[in-house]
């Protein structure tokens, strides 16, 4: 894959989570962004563990694949939201369970859990 096809795979969580991670190995870090991350991809992603479909972990190391990766731009006029909300659900341990996080996450985002 290449770097677009690559981080867009991540945005929207369509490959499994090693197959990801083993593509990201291959790209380097430093780069002008390809992609832009949404509001509405987080709130997907969080639908998806509030459906069962995936676990906490899952969405942990889905975030922290995103966090700082220069590839990857935040919806323009809600940086600073997306960054926030990135970090929160990277870091459990500082920012508590998801099934806690992942409602003001939601709300922060101005997204609602049926949008």
């Amino acid at each position: 894959m290449n770097r677009r096809a690559t981080l867009t795979a991540l945005i929207k969580f369509d490959k499994p989570l090693e197959e990801l991670r083993a593509a990201l190995a291959e790209l380097d870090w430093d780069s002008e962004p390809v992609i832009a991350l949404s509001r509405s991809d987080i709130a997907a992603m969080l639908r998806r563990f509030t459906s069962g479909e995936v676990d906490a972990r899952t969405v942990e190391a889905w975030a922290d694949m995103i966090e700082c990766r220069e590839g990857i731009q935040f919806e323009r006029g809600h940086e600073d939201v997306i960054a926030s909300a990135i970090h929160d659900l990277a870091n459990p341990t500082l920012q508590g369970q998801l099934n806690v996080v992942a409602p003001n996450v939601l709300a922060a985002l101005g997204v609602t859990r049926t949008a």
